[in-house]
């Protein structure tokens, strides 16, 4: 199976990605799209983690499209495989870092500018997003894949976009 880059000066180019929706589910074209229209600029301004990273789509995307650095993290063997593949293929060992690890262990706090999560749905924990901020440095963006079918209320403080079964949940660091 394989995706595309949609955007920047990757587009276009393959991402690899395991056969079969598991171990990845890999985040929706239009979430994607909604995702950097709404970060704009500001994915230009600083490093970038993708949690839970599965093919690194994401992390992948915001290099194209302009991110300075991004981090992929992720624990599973066959999308680490595809992960890395796709890397040497579009030659981007000098600003992706895959790690492999359990996200709960992933510590670096406020290293990035931008830290998007998209965990498993089944294993997504009411203080995921609190978690993302703690890597964020401050002026940074925490943004969560959160289920459209798992109904909470948010601060006022954070934004709220609906597609589909998934919802972006977007919070600041202050």
């Amino acid at each position: 199976m394989s995706l595309h880059v949609s955007s920047g000066k990757l587009k276009g180019r393959i991402i690899h990605a395991p056969a079969g929706i598991e171990p990845t589910r890999p985040t929706p074209g239009v979430v994607r799209a909604a995702l950097f229209s709404i970060l704009g600029p500001e994915i230009t301004l600083g490093a970038f983690c993708d949690l839970y990273a599965g093919t690194g789509s994401v992390a992948i995307e915001a290099i194209s499209r302009g991110a300075p650095r991004a981090t992929a993290v992720e624990s599973h063997a066959k999308a680490l495989a595809c992960l890395r593949r796709t890397c040497d293929e579009l030659s981007l060992d000098d600003q992706l870092e895959i790690v492999r690890t359990d996200v709960a262990r992933f510590r670096r706090a406020a290293s990035y500018h931008v830290v998007f999560s998209d965990p498993p749905f089944a294993a997504i924990t009411e203080d995921m997003l609190d978690r993302c901020l703690e890597l964020c440095r401050p002026g940074g963006h925490a943004v969560l894949q959160w289920p459209s079918d798992r109904p909470r209320e948010w601060p006022d403080h954070i934004q709220v976009r609906r597609y589909g079964s998934s919802q972006l949940v977007m919070a600041r660091k202050v």
